[in-house]
């Protein structure tokens, strides 16, 4: 509306593009610190920086307005009166000389001339004019009182992110400002933390096993004064600032391990664990392949349209890289029955339901596997196929964890992995398995280091699926008697070559002419029909050139989650 102030500073174009943050900003933060006695997070610091300016807004503009009389055209003014002018940004002026005016269309008027106390240049405006003009409103609309009434959170909730913006920078760049995890707090409330205090923080965390926060901490180290809102602060930045500690919590509640207890797999995925080849959806696969997929549970089988089960327990069938890494899967599934948390790693307890023993291992959702497992996975007898089951417990960041022992624990011929003439050889070996598996994946394996070291050679870093498949089926084949090879024994053996999960395995036998399913998981293979490949479910369930009798037909459906 022309002639209305307009309040740049409840516009976005200011916060995002003109603020700058004052000394008078700075003040301003440190007392809304000082008064809360604790840190806080940024988002508060830069709504009261918008608050005051808006309050002191309205107090600029109740005061301009009681320093003179408000000009409006229609007004009738003397020499020597002072007025103020809204359209000049409130500017305020003293009448030094009235005149007439004449103009035919509007017939006689006064025109004054103003000097401005500013030392702007003197100016001449119409008066005593009785007819529509701009400015002929009332006081109220001329000072922008709607404006200034108007509701101040929504400005506030528009503008914060810019002023956080600017704020955070300035913030960081005064050592007056400490920030940890989100949070400022004042340097000078800080009670100060040595080394000494940080080496029994280190020794504290030794003796316990697990990760600690920083409360349970405060007793032993002995701060001094202070509000323990401070003292937290303070041993959580210092802990955070020290390369010897990692913190493995959550934004709410920071826990603190020694960097030296780590695996190292919570830094650097083992080399093992790179994936070569994963579900992306609409793979086709049979449908009863989909027990099978959701039995062995295999990271790599996560897509985003995953449909999530309600099911408490997390089922695994261990396959060899993540058994030679000390690793297990961590799922969409498993995520979602964890608290949520931005950190790159995480500790998570689990309880050995054999021995009701306490451990900790590591969430790395980014390459979505827990990492720590070595020292279990020795001590239980782990093997490749070993089925594991966790259920999540009443603490947050803690499972239960379940195998079940082998009966009798006495050697048995099973099929054995080893490496002869830089090549993958499976053949029949006398082992004893020590805990329950799923014997379709079950391959034994004497030397893992010889198959894992296998496995980074150029020629099996550039394995196609295809190649991998066949391979797999061929060299298991040979052990039946019937030429037959189960799915998940395929997929099992897949995982010695390169990294991969169920579904490209399952998809790669649906599509290929010269696989065939028999029944029961199994599958056989037709050497003459290697370049054949089905295009349709139609084709990839009837497979019409199967030469194989015992064809068991199955329906076949695009994956999208188990």
């Amino acid at each position: 509306m022309l002639g209305a102030r307009k309040f740049k500073i409840r516009t976005e174009a200011f916060w995002r593009d003109e603020y700058e943050v004052s000394d008078a900003d700075l003040d301003l933060v440190t007392s809304v610190i000082l008064d809360a006695g604790k840190p806080q997070p940024l988002d508060v610091l830069a709504r009261s920086i918008i608050t005051r300016r808006l309050q002191r807004e309205k107090e600029a503009v109740a005061q301009q307005a009681k320093s003179g009389e408000l000009y409006q055209p229609s007004g009738k003014y003397q020499e020597g009166q002072r007025l103020v002018f809204s359209a000049l940004d409130f500017a305020v002026g003293h009448v030094v000389a009235v005149r007439a005016g004449y103009n035919p269309k509007y017939d006689n008027f006064d025109v004054i001339r103003v000097a401005f106390e500013d030392g702007s240049p003197e100016r001449e405006f119409a008066a005593n004019f009785q007819y529509p003009h701009p400015l002929n409103r009332s006081a109220e609309e001329l000072l922008g009182a709607d404006e200034l009434e108007a509701d101040e959170s929504d400005l506030i909730r528009r503008f914060e992110h810019y002023a956080a913006r600017s704020l955070e920078p300035v913030l960081k760049s005064h050592s007056d400002f400490v920030k940890f995890d989100g949070l400022w707090f004042l340097q000078a409330l800080l009670p100060e933390i040595h080394v000494g205090h940080l080496n029994l923080a280190e020794a504290m965390i030794y003796e316990a096993g697990h990760p600690l926060v920083a409360r349970e901490m405060l007793g032993e180290l002995d701060l001094g004064p202070g509000s323990t809102d401070a003292q937290l602060f303070a041993l959580n930045h210092s802990l955070n600032e020290d390369a010897r500690f990692d913190n493995v919590g959550t934004t709410e509640q920071p826990a603190w391990y020694l960097r030296a207890l780590e695996p190292e797999a919570i830094f650097s995925r083992p080399k093992i664990l790179t994936p070569a080849f994963r579900a992306v959806g609409g793979e086709y696969v049979g449908i009863t392949m989909l027990d099978m997929i959701d039995e062995v549970g295999d990271e790599l089988d996560d897509i985003e349209t995953l449909v999530l089960h309600d099911a408490q327990e997390i089922r695994v069938e261990l396959n060899f890289p993540h058994l030679y890494a000390g690793t297990l899967p961590l799922t969409s599934r498993m995520l979602r029955k964890l608290p949520t948390t931005s950190s790159h790693h995480f500790a998570i307890t689990l309880v050995d339901s054999q021995k009701n023993e306490r451990f900790e291992v590591w969430g790395v959702p980014s390459d979505s596997y827990i990492a720590g497992l070595e020292s279990w996975y020795a001590s239980v007898g782990m093997c490749v196929g070993g089925q594991i089951t966790m259920t999540p417990t009443d603490e947050p960041f803690a499972f239960e964890i379940h195998f079940t022992p082998s009966r009798g624990r006495r050697s048995e011929w099973i099929r054995s992995a080893t490496v002869e003439n830089n090549a993958l050889v499976v053949q029949m070996q006398r082992a004893v398995i020590e805990v329950r598996c799923d014997r379709n994946m079950l391959i034994d394996v004497p030397d893992r280091d010889s198959v894992a070291q296998l496995m980074t050679t150029p020629e099996h870093e550039s394995l196609s699926l295809t190649a991998i498949v066949r391979r797999a089926f061929e060299e298991l084949a040979k052990l039946s008697s019937r030429g037959l090879v189960h799915a998940k024994s395929i997929y099992s053996l897949a995982n010695f070559y390169r990294r991969t999960g169920t579904v490209p395995v399952f998809a790669e036998l649906t599509r290929r002419a010269c696989y065939d399913p028999v029944g029961d998981g199994f599958w056989a293979y037709d050497p003459g029909l290697v370049d054949k490949v089905y295009h349709t479910p139609e084709e990839m369930r009837g497979r019409p050139l199967s030469n194989h009798t015992d064809l068991v037909q199955d329906q076949v459906v695009q994956y999208v989650g188990t």
